[in-house]
């Protein structure tokens, strides 16, 4: 066996687990921090160290079988993350039966890891784990589990005018435009070929997207949801600015650089204008437009490639700070207006009412 290391600095051990019905090789990967770890990992597994029967599987074992039972069915980044939680996270009970688990080492498993991971982390492993635990039919219950509680942080957004001043010109411009305008995905926008656009029919088609795997950067056809597959109105002004990029194919990339490179020049451009903000918040900033502007969740959803205006509502519609200031000022000078109405219709009747007084007097 040989370890091979991986572009994200991991070690990958491949052995042949056995043959499908149709007489093809199943290959079982097995991925590590280190070299000697994937090794072992490789070599307990072939010579049979963790046993799969009798109902002695281990966490551990039983979460490699769900995830392997998930391979080609769902995206490659979803079995990276399952992967990695399966490394670095509940390493309290991993190598626990799961026939012997109990709901208390679960929730210590919990506190362990909130002491050192962000709640979002923690509640993703556990959502893995209490489907690993519901595919091997394990009866434990686990609704009572106490979970870290998610601090829903509220970001400040520039205005777009803010964002475009600094990017137009730029290498960014094209990009942020798409995911500002058009709410794309970083990965939908490197993804993105000419063949996309249809000049005459004024529109531009959403349907591959470049993942990040342990091997790098792969093309996939279809985007993160079904949903996210979408068919969007191209405005005059990005379709310029894609008409004017030379071309040899209509299947060249429209923006042909990694992810970390438009990743990394946006952020450098705002980082330079005294702006914290990620190339994912040009999405969240496309939301609060949206909201802002009035326009229906259904729609929105739509041209977001959201699943549910669930997430659109909890996660991505935000405010902005001079948006904020003139929702204050309408709801100050509604209020105060009626006070001061009021005041003024009582101070004058005071008034009157003491003349009188003070005349019969």
């Amino acid at each position: 066996m040989k370890a091979k290391k991986l572009p994200s600095g991991s070690y990958r051990v491949q052995i042949v687990a056995g043959y499908d019905v149709k007489g093809k090789r199943v290959v079982k990967s097995f991925t590590a921090d280190t070299e000697w770890k994937a090794l072992k990992m490789a070599q307990e597994f072939k010579d049979g160290v963790v046993s799969d029967k009798d109902g002695n599987l281990t966490l551990r074992r039983a979460t490699e079988l769900y995830i392997d039972s998930r391979r080609n069915l769902i995206e490659e980044t979803t079995i990276s993350n399952y992967e990695e939680i399966l490394r670095n996270k509940f390493q309290l009970i991993m190598d626990v039966k799961i026939k012997d688990l109990k709901v208390i080492q679960v929730q210590q498993a919990v506190n362990s890891d909130a002491q050192r991971l962000s709640a979002k982390s923690v509640r993703n492993a556990f959502g893995l784990i209490k489907s690993v635990l519901k595919f091997h039919e394990c009866g434990i219950y686990l609704d009572n589990v106490k979970l870290p509680k998610l601090v829903r942080k509220e970001k400040e957004l520039p205005t777009f005018e803010t964002v475009f001043n600094i990017v137009k010109g730029t290498e960014s411009e094209l990009p942020v435009l798409l995911a500002a305008w058009l709410s794309l995905r970083i990965g939908e926008v490197i993804g993105l070929q000419f063949r996309d656009v249809d000049a005459e029919k004024g529109i531009i088609k959403i349907r591959r997207t470049i993942i990040m795997t342990d091997e790098g950067e792969k093309v996939r056809d279809g985007c993160k949801t079904e949903k996210s597959t979408r068919t969007l109105q191209l405005p005059q002004y990005i379709m310029s600015l894609i008409s004017a990029i030379p071309h040899e194919s209509e299947t060249d990339f429209i923006i042909p650089k990694s992810r970390r490179a438009v990743y990394g020049h946006f952020t450098k451009l705002m980082k330079q204008n005294g702006i914290q903000m990620t190339f994912h918040n040009l999405r969240h900033l496309n939301a609060s437009v949206m909201l802002m502007l009035g326009i229906p969740n259904k729609y929105a959803c739509e041209r977001g490639g959201w699943s549910t205006d669930s997430i659109l509502k909890s996660v991505y519609q935000q405010t902005f700070s001079a948006e904020r200031k003139k929702v204050n000022c309408l709801i100050d000078d509604y209020f105060g207006g009626i006070v001061e109405q009021l005041t003024d219709d009582k101070t004058s009747s005071q008034t009157k009412s003491h003349g009188l007084s003070h005349e019969s007097g």
